[in-house]
């Protein structure tokens, strides 16, 4: 895990945290951080790509980070698998959580008994190619060609017998949460955010899975900010 801190003299912490493959460098990510860093000091995290083990490698790494650089009070901000760790996280320290396309569950590509098998071989190296995954039809239609060839191109059975267990271990929503997503998403299961968030607290835009890629970014990125600030009031 990489964490990567943005400080333009703000007063309050933010902890960003990325998506699968999300990367710091890549354009869309830095228009997201720099608007949060606005009002923030960001600590954007970047999760390892290939892991086998979702609570040791995504979850433990970040509750220690919070831990370690003594951050208290701070709002959390994460899109995708991000959304998926922070949303295990257990910690008095977070206050607002806001939610980008949270992996809270999967449409699966492949016939469900096709995905079991492949989830019970014993690999752990990535040999599923993604496919079409990785495309701007997926991702957004800002999504630049360096962010995409810069992407995981495959996962490992080992992968998702991890985050099949993250998904079924979920524990129950908060009060401070908050969740942006788009209903034609064909990477994450909006079904499974609204099945976790009241309607209320969920807030719809038209576009990709990266709101950060996608041209509905300046039309919803102050309400992003103020639900960082306000939590559910904010939407």
């Amino acid at each position: 895990m990489q964490v990567r801190i943005f400080d333009d003299g703000a007063d309050e912490d933010c902890l960003l945290v990325l998506g699968w493959g999300n990367r710091c460098r890549h354009e869309n990510v830095q228009w997201l951080v720099d608007r949060v860093a606005e009002r923030y000091r960001v600590h954007a995290v970047e999760l390892p790509t290939h892991i086998t083990d979702f609570r040791r490698e995504w979850v433990a790494p970040v509750e220690r980070y919070l831990a370690d650089a003594g951050l208290d009070g701070v709002s959390v901000l994460a899109h995708s698998a991000g959304g998926l760790t922070t949303a295990h996280l257990e910690s008095e320290a977070v206050t607002n959580r806001v939610y980008l396309s949270p992996w809270w569950g999967t449409d699966p590509p492949l016939p469900e008994p096709v995905l079991l098998a492949i989830a019970r071989l014993p690999i752990d190296r990535p040999v599923i190619p993604v496919g079409d995954l990785g495309s701007p039809d997926y991702i957004g239609d800002l999504a630049t060609e360096a962010q995409l060839q810069d992407g995981p191109s495959a996962y490992s059975p080992a992968f998702v017998r991890t985050i099949a267990q993250a998904h079924e271990t979920l524990p129950p929503a908060r009060e401070a949460e908050v969740a942006f997503c788009t209903l034609t998403d064909k990477i994450v299961d909006p079904r499974a955010i609204g099945e976790r968030l009241p309607a209320d607290r969920v807030r719809l835009y038209d576009g990709g899975h990266e709101l950060f890629s996608s041209s509905a970014r300046e039309a919803h990125i102050d309400t992003v900010l103020a639900a960082l600030e306000s939590g559910p009031d904010a939407v």
